[in-house]
């Protein structure tokens, strides 16, 4: 299997959701009433590294960056933001904002920020900007992301004279606060650019939804090969960028009547995308009880990409832990334990020589124990 090294660079992240965390992509969760152009709110936030900022000076632009210490892609963003913190200081004030950090729903924010505090001391240089997180009335979650129609982290918010002028992901600043300062960014433009895409992603979420619906009819009457029929009709019509929700749809109704021919067509889906065999691992192996060939299949997958030469060593534990929660799911207590201790002890190793990771850190190898622990039971 010879994957490109962009992709690679995804795949610590999507196994590390695997194993016990999770993350939030950048979304869109309803009307909004903090927008583009509005003045934007206070921050109010216990601070836990840098200057605080107790108000917006109309001389600088700032970034109020949202995350949690469980989301994969914030962690990824956050040596990219340390970057341009350095390339703009005296110009950007980049500001870090912890938001819903699992174990706080019903206990206050006091609760989690020693751990969040430790995170952050962890981090070191990769979080080379000011940091805070949510008080206990949750006012950047309300304020803020809420009150903006953000559902996902992590999402950025740019702030120029005292309003809100960019609501995106981190990994686009770049352009952008290139075209703020070199004074060719239109916020009207932007706006419109985005509510197209909203409108997009809603006309594709309604054609999915109506195709889901058929599907789910036909299956609810063991009609698997209506089901298919169904499937295959509404491909050439739909929106190309719900090809591979659609696959995952047909590979799903396929393994509830025949394995083999789901396998097979999985196959020929990764021949004609080779990338979405991260997404195929992760929808497998996030499920209960489906039938061993399917996590046959993951476990050659997995093989194949512990082969592959661009494979970087500190991917590999991630990689085992997830063969052993695929071996652990076909009830091979013993490969589950053997790939579980490899794992961990490959992770040891690395924190012991290289330190952490977005990959390989405290929390990720205390999650593989714990898995350990429940496969030996």
């Amino acid at each position: 299997m010879n994957i490109s090294f962009k992709t690679l660079v995804l795949i610590s992240s999507m196994f590390v959701s695997l194993l016990g965390s999770s993350s939030s992509v950048f979304g869109q969760a309803g009307p909004a009433t903090l927008n583009m152009g509005d003045k934007a709110p206070e921050i109010k936030v216990n601070w836990i590294k840098g200057t605080p900022v107790n108000s917006f000076d109309n001389n600088m632009v700032y970034v109020v960056e949202f995350w949690a210490t469980w989301c994969g892609p914030c962690k990824s963003a956050m040596p990219h933001l340390s970057e341009l913190a350095k390339q703009y200081a005296g110009k950007v004030t980049f500001v870090g904002v912890n938001v819903w950090e699992k174990g706080t729903e019903n206990k206050t924010y006091d609760t989690a920020l020693p751990a969040v505090k430790e995170f952050v001391e962890s981090m070191g240089d990769k979080m080379g900007y000011n940091v805070a997180m949510d008080n206990n009335d949750k006012y950047m979650s309300n304020q803020w992301m809420k009150a903006a129609g953000q559902n996902g982290i992590p999402a950025s918010f740019i702030v120029k004279e005292g309003k809100i002028i960019w609501i995106g992901h981190p990994m686009m600043l770049d352009k952008t606060l290139e075209s703020i300062f070199a004074g060719t960014y239109d916020m009207n433009e932007y706006k419109a650019s985005i509510e197209k895409e909203q409108a997009e992603a809603n006309s594709m979420k309604a054609a999915y939804m109506e195709l889901q619906e058929k599907v789910g009819k036909a299956c609810e009457q063991k009609d698997y090969a209506g089901a298919i029929q169904i499937i295959d009709n509404a491909l050439p019509s739909l929106n190309p960028q719900l090809k591979n929700s659609v696959y995952a749809m047909k590979f799903n109704t396929l393994l509830a009547y025949d394995p083999d021919k789901a396998v097979e067509f999985c196959e020929s889906w990764k021949k004609e995308s080779p990338g979405v065999v991260f997404n195929i691992i992760n929808m497998i192996v996030s499920k209960e009880g489906l039938p061993i060939q399917a996590y046959k299949m993951v476990i050659n997958d997995l093989n194949g990409l512990m082969k592959d030469p661009k494979m970087t060593a500190n991917m590999l534990p991630s990689i085992n832990m997830t063969m052993a929660e695929c071996y652990f799911k076909m009830k091979d207590k013993e490969n589950a334990v053997h790939f579980a201790e490899i794992s961990i002890d490959g992770a040891e190793k690395i924190l012991a020589s290289d330190g952490e990771s977005q990959a390989i850190n405290a929390q990720s190898i205390e999650r593989m124990k714990s898995s350990l622990a429940k496969y030996k039971e």
